[in-house]
């Protein structure tokens, strides 16, 4: 009776390895955060060329005589006279309605409140963001606070703490990044067309799902001003529980296509 016993355990043992053998892992074809970490990266990527465009050539936090201003946003300087001192506060007014920025054609709404410790082209200096009522293209933003460090002639740092991006359908994503940028092209000549900035450093985020992830740039990210989205470099992404993953944005061409790589498997999609 023991022997039959043994047996029959014996049995089942072998019959659920060789179940257990024969399923087929499951693919790893996790997109999603991949995606929702473009939607807040590609905004929040953009807040240092802004602030230093704006910041090189408004009267109050620049140092030089020419003053250069588009049609949007209105540009307000609080106080006007920089005998007053510093902090200096420079708010770009993008109004209720929204209007479209003529640098890359987005439609922006809300107001970017920037407050400067010192004159914008002082290395060392840094300035605190604050976001209100922020939209871009129907997508929301906010944060606890950026602040961009001018810490070298053409090098910035950037931090961005709590950030939060509700898409149009009302998902709601997280991202923070410690990021270096470099500007590479367009300094001197007071033109915020052909400004082009090349970033490094790290991010993490948490998707749609509530997964979270970490981001880690491997080839420079390099972003053009006059550009909707992210034109060149690579990151290495790793969801919760999920293998890294590579996003390449392209190879410098302006459109919105980038891949995904996910052991071996590629698949295309659009960015936000």
């Amino acid at each position: 009776m023991k022997r039959i016993l043994f047996s029959a355990f014996t049995i089942i043992g072998i019959v659920a390895v060789t179940l257990n053998s024969c399923k087929k892992e499951e693919p790893d074809t996790e997109t999603q955060s991949a995606i929702d970490n473009n939607i807040c990266e590609t905004e929040f990527t953009k807040m240092a060329p802004r602030i230093n465009n704006y910041g090189i050539n408004e009267q109050g936090v620049k140092e030089m005589l020419k003053n250069m201003r588009a049609a949007c946003p209105t540009v307000i300087i609080d106080p006007a006279d920089t005998l007053d001192g510093f902090p200096v506060t420079m708010t770009l007014d993008y109004g209720t309605v929204g209007c479209i920025d003529t640098i890359d054609g987005k439609l922006r709404k809300g107001q970017i409140i920037a407050t400067f410790s010192d004159h914008w082209l002082t290395i060392g200096s840094y300035v605190k963001i604050n976001l209100v009522n922020f939209s871009v293209d129907g997508y929301s933003y906010a944060v606890d606070s950026i602040k961009i460090t001018h810490s070298a002639q053409y090098g910035f740092n950037t931090k961005v703490f709590k950030g939060k991006c509700v898409t149009p359908s009302n998902a709601t994503l997280e991202w923070e990044c410690d990021r270096t940028l470099t500007q590479t092209a367009g300094f001197g000549d007071n033109d915020p067309y052909n400004d082009v900035f090349s970033f490094s450093g790290n991010a993490n985020g948490k998707n749609r799902d509530g997964k979270t992830y970490s981001v880690n740039i491997t080839n420079p990210i390099i972003k053009r001003s006059s550009c909707k989205w992210i034109e060149k470099g690579t990151i290495d992404l790793t969801p919760e529980g999920l293998a890294t993953r590579t996003v390449d944005f392209g190879t410098g061409n302006c459109d919105s296509q980038a891949t995904l790589t996910i052991n071996g498997n590629t698949f295309t999609f659009t960015m936000h």
